[in-house]
């Protein structure tokens, strides 16, 4: 039997091409239904990581002052934190311990959640309640069933916070359980100091996390396959019931960055929070995690850049002899 992620690669190109039809008019939107079409879309995510939980005995460890890497860039993010994506290693780190709203980044923890409790390929039936949450949605239907896998998948690619609300109420048990279990796994996975009180990182009182413990939840995030796949994509097609097909774009802008050493993972933003990230690179063999809080819609992506070009001129020059290893 085929597992979701398998019956994604097989039903992804299928409904690519039904959904991308109505683009095909000019040689620009044909160049681009190519590249959607034949270009790594569907193809496994480009990681040496190894998926599946593999405990470490530390992640994102607190940094002492002499550790620090020497000339770090001045980034506008409020909080952050850059870890190696492998080992767990805490490489750079601002004010990483301060409690703070990360926005729509802890859709990561929902997006853990629905996929260890299964069924992905059952049909959910969405509520009022879904339909009533505010915007970035899918302007979804009350009493209209869809797929757990394309929710799952419209909620780490677009955002969708009517998605995550109708994932969580369509778990086993109440909504509230389900959020129970989320702070449950972020316990457990080493992530104290957080308490997640919705699965769409929407501002409500009381709810708060903090750089390194978004960190500890992206590196075990990002050892499964199928949030990986979904992270990485710049666009997806979702299917309404009424036949319509949308492109849904990803609101990572990294994704976009060329070259393309930003490989995922998921963006956010709130009043509250401000613009908040969670940003995967891929380099030489080489993978790091990092985490920005509390920045604005203008820096937050450019921060990411800073931090990753530092961090490779860092390597780099340890590499040449010229400086003492930065860890």
């Amino acid at each position: 039997m085929k597992t979701a992620f398998e019956q994604l690669h097989q039903r992804g190109n299928q409904g690519k091409r039904a959904g991308l039809k109505f683009l095909i008019r000019t040689p620009l939107t044909v160049a681009l239904v190519f590249s959607i079409l034949h270009g790594c879309t569907y193809m496994p995510p480009d990681s040496t990581v190894e998926p599946g939980f593999k405990p470490a005995s530390s992640v994102a460890d607190p940094m002492a002052g002499a550790r620090q890497m020497t000339k770090a860039p001045t980034i506008r993010a409020r909080s952050a934190i850059m870890i190696d994506a492998q080992n767990g290693k805490t490489l750079y780190e601002k004010n990483a311990d301060e409690r703070l709203p990360v926005a729509s980044t802890q859709k990561l923890l929902t997006a853990m959640e629905v996929i260890a409790e299964g069924e992905l390929e059952q049909d959910v039936q969405v509520t009022i309640w879904d339909q009533l949450q505010p915007p970035t949605k899918l302007g979804l239907i009350a009493g209209t069933s869809h797929r757990r896998l394309d929710l799952l998948g419209a909620m780490l690619v677009s955002s969708a916070n009517d998605a995550a609300s109708a994932l969580a109420n369509a778990a086993e048990g109440s909504y509230s359980d389900f959020i129970s279990r989320m702070n449950a796994r972020a316990d457990r996975l080493g992530a104290k100091h957080s308490l997640f009180l919705n699965p769409h990182g929407l501002d409500i009182p009381g709810q708060h996390s903090t750089a390194r413990d978004a960190a500890i939840i992206a590196y075990h995030a990002y050892r499964i396959p199928l949030i990986r796949h979904f992270a990485a994509q710049e666009m997806i097609p979702f299917s309404y019931g009424d036949g319509r097909t949308v492109l849904l774009e990803n609101t990572n802008m990294l994704l976009w960055n060329r070259p393309a050493y930003f490989n995922g993972l998921k963006s956010g933003f709130t009043i509250e929070g401000g613009k908040c990230l969670i940003a995967s690179a891929k380099h030489n063999g080489r993978e790091i995690l990092i985490v920005l809080l509390g920045s604005t819609q203008e820096e937050v992506f450019r921060d990411a850049k800073r931090l990753f070009l530092w961090y490779e001129k860092q390597v780099k020059t340890n590499a040449m002899g010229d400086a003492p290893p930065a860890c």
